[in-house]
């Protein structure tokens, strides 16, 4: 077998590890379901926070789940503009304005 080496019996280091305990969560658009393929969902920002070693906020978004009965929570990269209780739609003919989600094709040049 040999000898354990001096740096594997110190430990893994502090210095070189991430520290990733107080984040919030990864930052994810919608899964794309047939509401959004085909018209648009409503959803409500709840809160804009902080996740420490990210530079931009996050924009905790809810919606109503379209199958059952249930609130399906989200985490948005929070665009500047957004504010809390805006709503935000997402989908193939939401409108264009700041917060929305929308497919690359339906945007405007």
């Amino acid at each position: 077998m040999g000898r354990v080496i001096r740096g594997q019996r110190k430990g893994a280091g502090g210095i070189f590890k991430s520290h990733v305990r107080t984040r919030k969560g990864a930052a994810k658009i919608r899964t794309l379901d047939y509401s959004e393929r085909h018209g648009y969902i409503k959803g409500v920002v709840k809160e804009i926070i902080h996740d420490p070693g990210r530079g931009a906020p996050l924009a905790r978004v809810v919606f109503r789940d379209p199958y059952k009965f249930k609130l399906k929570k989200e985490l948005f990269i929070a665009p500047e503009g957004v504010y809390t209780g805006q709503f935000i739609y997402c989908g193939k003919k939401a409108t264009l304005s700041i917060g929305n989600v929308l497919p690359l094709g339906q945007m405007p040049e």
